[in-house]
């Protein structure tokens, strides 16, 4: 069975027909600011005390799709928001910089894979396989159905009670359950995906985008501590030895930042039809946001000392979700693989062409 393809439903609109950038930032801006509001709700003390103890957060994950935001990627006509991939992300990147313990992104992403391949989502959180990484899905005894993207240009679904999981939990305390092997789609359930970046390219990007608002958020806890904690009669902000610290954290912080952004605009571009592959761009992003996770954690940890890896702080909700993400779709030595391999195809002459693509696609959208 063949759908429609990625493309179709997520194409942008022509340029006369899309909004202008005074518009997008305004509507982004409401879209931001009401993912604000559900997500610091999602994150209160209570509610990281019953994810911890393995109670789903019901009432909060009904709050996010009451108000439509996993399915803010489908277009109007399969009652979504048609927003564009970026506006989509930046609420991806405002889940990270929350620690948001919920399925937010596998949910929107594997009902936008199942959209654009003619198939109908089951209601209900989702878990997403991508073949980028280990198969595992949060909440495991929540979601619907599995969204399986793994073949070569298919994508479907299977509903999680006839799906076998190993359950365990991530580094966050999260319920998680690993597929031991992929389960048979049932007839009717899978369908062609058709042109447009793949769906481990796309998640990519997606959990690029978490990692570096997580990372943010973690920066500015080590700068609020360390500007108000005093040792030997100043703060530690005072000391060169912190400065330094504080400055490598926040150059990786910043470089996650812009590799995301890259992503995501080269998504955006092999989406409009501008560019012909993101494949580059999202392996350099999760790689290098992967790769940064450690780094970025150690110091804020050294930097916090005993009281970071207290129960009562809220570092360690980001800290510990950045370690569980540095693993999630891909490590660091997956995509540097991918990387690496792309690179050596593209030999001497093509090396350059394929970096300045990946860059050029940033600095037009």
């Amino acid at each position: 069975m063949s759908g429609p393809g990625l493309r179709d439903p997520r194409r942008s609109a022509n340029q006369s027909e899309r909004p202008s950038s005074g518009a997008r930032m305004a509507m982004r801006k409401v879209l931001l600011d009401t993912a604000a509001l559900l997500f610091e709700a999602a994150s209160e003390d209570e509610v990281f005390e019953a994810v911890e103890e393995g109670r789903f957060p019901e009432d909060h994950w009904r709050a996010i799709e009451d108000n439509g935001l996993v399915d803010m990627l489908l277009p109007e006509e399969a009652g979504g928001a048609g927003v564009d991939f970026g506006d989509a992300m930046a609420v991806a990147r405002t889940a990270g910089g929350f620690a948001l313990p919920l399925p937010l992104v596998e949910t929107m992403m594997g009902r936008w894979l199942l959209s654009g391949a003619g198939l109908r989502a089951p209601s209900g959180p989702l878990g997403l396989v991508t073949g980028a990484g280990a198969s595992d899905v949060l909440w495991p005894d929540e979601i619907a159905a599995v969204v399986i993207a793994e073949g070569e240009g298919t994508v479907g679904w299977v509903a999680a009670g006839e799906s076998e999981f190993k359950r365990g939990t991530n580094s966050a305390a999260e319920p998680v359950g690993r597929l031991g092997g992929l389960p048979p789609i049932p007839p009717g359930q899978s369908s062609g995906l058709g042109s447009g970046p793949s769906p481990s390219v796309l998640m990519a990007a997606a959990r690029s985008a978490m990692i570096a608002g997580a990372m943010e958020r973690t920066l500015d806890l080590t700068i609020e501590h360390v500007q108000g904690r005093v040792q030997f009669g100043r703060p530690l902000a005072r000391f060169q030895a912190v400065q330094q610290m504080v400055a490598v954290m926040a150059s990786h912080t910043a470089a996650v930042g812009v590799a995301a952004d890259t992503a995501i605009a080269a998504v955006e571009a092999t989406l409009s039809g501008d560019s012909g592959d993101a494949t580059f761009a999202a392996a350099c992003a999760k790689a290098r946001a992967s790769e940064a996770s450690y780094e970025v954690t150690r110091i804020a940890h050294q930097l916090h000392g005993a009281i970071g890896y207290t129960r009562e702080h809220d570092l360690h909700r980001f800290t510990r979700r950045l370690w569980t993400w540095r693993d999630a779709n891909g490590d660091e030595g997956y995509w540097q693989q991918r990387v690496g391999e792309m690179a050596i195809r593209s030999g001497g002459a093509g090396l350059w062409p394929l970096l300045v693509e990946a860059r050029r696609a940033a600095l037009e959208r």
